[in-house]
């Protein structure tokens, strides 16, 4: 014990960062666990999409969704959420699950939220975004859709 508390006068620096980041990472993790809209990796959601006929909701601008989605996926840029929600409701009336990504990831729990906030019910977040799908081998869609 005394080695270890000697540890940590001599490197308080080291261990105030540790903790900012420790902290910074459960925070975020509880913040996106408590606004409903779930992680989720690449595998989980062709599950859904699969089993459950999940809908993709792709919010990249949409030059970036003409040359390639997922499949199925309905364009929702995030510029574009208010005018173009009640023809989502319209496409998924049977309130389906909704995977919503971008090319990364994160900025999808921020539309994600959006949509739990419209009354969808079952949202999740697409863990890493396309570059993930894409990673994984996972199909691709080509060509305007929604």
């Amino acid at each position: 014990m005394q080695e270890f508390l000697a540890f940590i006068q001599s490197n308080w620096a080291l261990v105030l960062a540790l903790l900012l980041v420790l902290g910074w990472w459960i925070g975020g993790e509880l913040f996106h666990w408590y606004s409903g809209v779930h992680p989720i990796d690449s595998e989980t959601a062709t599950r859904l999409y699969n089993r459950e006929s999940a809908r993709f909701v792709d919010m990249r601008p949409r030059k970036e969704y003409d040359n390639g989605h997922l499949p199925g996926a309905f364009s929702l840029p995030e510029g574009e959420l208010e005018q173009l929600l009640d023809k989502l409701r319209k496409e998924a009336a049977d309130d389906p699950p909704l995977i919503v990504y971008d090319e990364n990831g994160p900025q999808a729990a921020r539309v994600g939220r959006r949509l739990r906030k419209a009354g969808f019910t079952r949202v999740y977040r697409l863990k890493h975004g396309l570059r993930a799908w894409q990673g994984g081998g996972y199909p691709m869609d080509n060509g305007k859709k929604g």
